[in-house]
């Protein structure tokens, strides 16, 4: 039998597949420690919030919160003073440490709950980082791309990577845009969202709170700047494998050599999935079955197996001879 030739289609499939295997590659650490990182930020994300709200609330309790709604109820705008908020402004003043005024050093933060929200304590240091490795199956179960970051770290403000990232935040409801009315973002803050009294621009003020607690209150920063490094690290060894990967089945003549490059990686890293000729000759670029006759008819067989009779499995293997004959 002749050896089929590679082509770029080819290239592209067996790529996909590798990509996907490389992914979900269940011997992977770093695989595991993102998904270890995101099941602890899924579970600590509310007790820290839980810490925030007892600072919030100890310097502006319910009850004064109440009544100022109840003034702003029966006289409007003159006494609206009260808001949700989503990010907290703590400090407080370390007696042991002196500044270059020698008066103690006064250690301010912003501690945002939004899902993209600072991950260093900074105001206005916002970006879509957390939101993307948050959210990174149900984006994936949407044929978007949470990892376009990662991936074109090294290439930033081209059309590609603004595509992927309009079509994230569209999803996401990070943009002015929804996608059918679903608004993760929304969803998420509201949450975490505590009365706070004010009137300065964006709600903003120090909040006091005690050494020990602006500490705890750091490692929530730290929390979720784990999940997105843990994210970073996985996605860019996948990347970097990638790159060898593709490099390797552009110098291939024949598809038989790209086929056996793939199962060797698999078998070198523990992975059980293997691919043959036939599942890259008959699958499209993103390596899903096409429907040919062959197949269409096995999966009715299969969907229909516990009410056919023996006349009809009969019938239909008939069929698929037939089919295979004409092919």
């Amino acid at each position: 039998m002749a050896r089929v030739k590679n082509n770029n289609e080819y290239r592209t499939k067996v790529g996909n597949l590798m990509r996907n295997a490389l992914e979900n590659n269940p011997n992977n650490q770093k695989m595991l420690d993102y998904s270890n990182t995101l099941e602890r930020v899924k579970i600590d994300y509310k007790n820290y919030f839980d810490k925030a709200k007892t600072i919030v609330q100890r310097a502006y309790p319910t009850e004064h919160c109440n009544t100022l709604k109840y003034f702003k109820g029966l006289y409007g705008s003159p006494c609206d003073v009260v808001a949700d908020d989503k990010c907290y402004y703590f400090a407080y003043t370390d007696e042991e440490s002196i500044d270059e005024n020698g008066q103690p050093k006064e250690n301010q933060k912003h501690f945002d709950f939004r899902i993209n929200g600072s991950l260093n304590g900074s105001e206005y240091n916002h970006n879509n980082e957390f939101a993307y490795a948050y959210y990174r199956d149900e984006m994936k179960a949407k044929n978007l791309n949470p990892d376009i970051n990662i991936e074109q770290e090294d290439n930033q403000n081209n059309p590609h990577l603004q595509k992927h990232t309009d079509a994230n935040d569209k999803f996401l409801g990070l943009s002015n845009r929804s996608e059918d009315n679903i608004n993760l973002a929304r969803e998420f803050n509201d949450q975490f969202t505590c009365d706070v009294i004010g009137t300065s621009y964006c709600r903003s003020r120090a909040i006091a709170c005690t050494k020990d607690e602006f500490l705890e209150m750091e490692k929530f920063l730290i929390m979720k700047s784990d999940l997105v490094r843990t994210h970073r690290d996985w996605i860019k060894g996948v990347v970097d494998d990638m790159k060898d990967i593709k490099g390797a089945l552009k110098s291939y003549r024949y598809l038989d050599e790209a086929i056996d490059c793939a199962n060797q990686t698999f078998e070198a890293l523990g992975i059980d999935t293997r691919l043959e000729e036939s599942q890259i000759i008959r699958t499209n670029s993103t390596g899903l079955t096409l429907y040919n006759p062959e197949n269409v008819a096995s999966r009715i067989a299969e969907r229909h197996k516990a009410k056919m009779t023996r006349e009809e499995k009969i019938a239909l293997f008939k069929s698929e001879q037939q089919s295979s004959v004409m092919n």
